[in-house]
């Protein structure tokens, strides 16, 4: 089936150096963006699906790197699975469950090897085979680093595709050079490594310095404006200068304050394309469902980033870091088709969904695709938009507060596959 998303205002790519493209219509087909032009060009009237636009701003699906979601609804916030469906509908399409609550906690307790693997190993095989919604990806399955793990564990778990190894830190007792030898076994057999630093999240925890930091040279600085509760700025400046290869991670529920300083840091060291945004929830300040966007806000409107680069740091960005593992976060031939369309609020000053941005107002979804398949046109507590898409010749407009609000329109589950209104509609 193909599938044409056409007149488009602006196609961000979520490249950090390709900004916006040259480009107003995409060709989807086999879940995979195949080509990437002008309508004249690809010619959309020829597909089974034709997504008008409207002129608004299509850019990829959002990626949080960043959740807690844990193992479905089991754990002490409970609801999980019904947050992680508004996510999607709110425009994020991929998630990354870091799953380190703390050690031993919800599944087990008191932390143990057997213990933390068998959570990694159901949780990473739930996942794989369940998408909320029908399609949103969900990567879990982390394991957690505690005494008594040997090398063969983490061969075991890596040939059973499990590939990262929890955020270091935050609770774990364990001594800094266990940390690293743990984490050199992780290393050996391909797997991401994230790591917190300065002090735990609990009281009596490692607290891991500079030096570790250097020593690890981790692949992501876990909420590096505090998760929450952000570290000293020193340590914050000498954790980035240690590890440079590492993605530089700002999520919603750290300290902004903090993420302004670490913007202005790596501007001046031409580094921003380090910068990745999470979410890191839930954290007992709030759950995700507009997480990401309202990190894109934050950065662009405060931060002095330009839209287009704050959108590549939710999602091409992540991507970089992350992709021996996925191959979203571009518009780009040859990724998958997840993308969303989205437009400014009413009464925004900004002359479109990039210019609201960058002035401050959350911006709404249009429409919420993934792998080429429709997911949603909004979620149940979105911001508006100005305009609406058309699909198959149709707008699909809401003016029923109670519709808008209660019943998101939904179109793909995995028992019925395709469900598209006006699917064979020629208007």
């Amino acid at each position: 089936m193909k599938v044409a998303i056409f007149n488009a205002g602006k196609i961000v790519s979520g490249d950090w150096d390709k900004g916006i493209l040259k480009a107003d219509t995409v060709l989807i087909e086999d879940g995979k963006f195949t080509q990437i032009g002008y309508e004249n060009e690809i010619h959309p009237e020829k597909a089974d699906i034709r997504i008008d636009a409207n002129g608004m701003v299509l850019i990829p699906g959002l990626i949080d790197p960043h959740t807690h979601l844990g193992f479905g609804e089991w754990g002490p916030e409970n609801g999980m699975i019904g947050v992680a469906l508004e996510a999607l509908y709110q425009g994020t399409t991929t998630t990354v469950d870091e799953f380190a609550r703390y050690e031993g906690e919800p599944d087990f307790y008191p932390p143990n090897p057997d213990g933390v693997k068998a959570s990694a190993i159901v949780h990473y095989f739930a996942w794989k085979n369940y998408r909320p919604g029908g399609l949103m990806k969900v990567h879990g399955g982390s394991i957690i680093l505690v005494k008594g793990l040997k090398e063969s564990d983490f061969k075991e778990l890596s040939d059973l595709g499990i590939w990262k190894v929890a955020q270091i830190g935050g609770s774990s007792d364990l001594k800094p050079a266990e940390l690293l030898e743990m984490a050199s076994w992780a290393r050996k057999y391909g797997m991401f490594i994230p790591t917190n630093f300065g002090a735990g999240v609990l009281k009596g925890a490692v607290y891991l310095d500079s030096d570790f930091v250097k020593n690890l040279q981790p692949d992501k600085l876990a909420h590096t404006n505090g998760g929450s509760t952000a570290a000293p700025w020193d340590l914050t400046r000498e954790v980035m200068e240690v590890a440079p290869k590492a993605a530089v991670e700002l999520v919603t529920y750290g300290n902004w304050k903090m993420s302004l300083k670490i913007l202005d840091y790596l501007r001046t060291k031409n580094e921003l394309h380090r910068v990745i945004l999470g979410s890191d929830t839930p954290t007992g300040q709030g759950w995700f469902p507009i997480a990401m966007m309202q990190g894109v806000k934050f950065v662009s409107a405060v931060g002095n980033v330009p839209a287009e680069k704050a959108i590549a740091m939710a999602t091409g960005n992540i991507y970089d870091y992350y992709k021996k593992w996925i191959n979203t976060g571009k518009i780009q031939e040859g990724f998958e088709a997840d993308c969303v369309l989205i437009d400014k609020p009413p009464g925004s000053v900004g002359t479109d969904a990039l210019g609201a941005i960058e002035n401050g107002d959350l911006v709404g979804p249009a429409m919420v695709m993934v792998d080429g398949k429709i997911a949603a046109l909004r979620g149940r507590d979105s911001r508006p938009t100005t305009k609406y898409i058309k699909l198959n010749g149709k707008e699909l407009g809401v003016s029923d507060p109670d519709e808008r609000q209660f019943d998101p329109p939904r179109f793909y589950w995995k028992s019925t596959g395709e469900t598209y209104l006006l699917l064979n509609d020629k208007q």
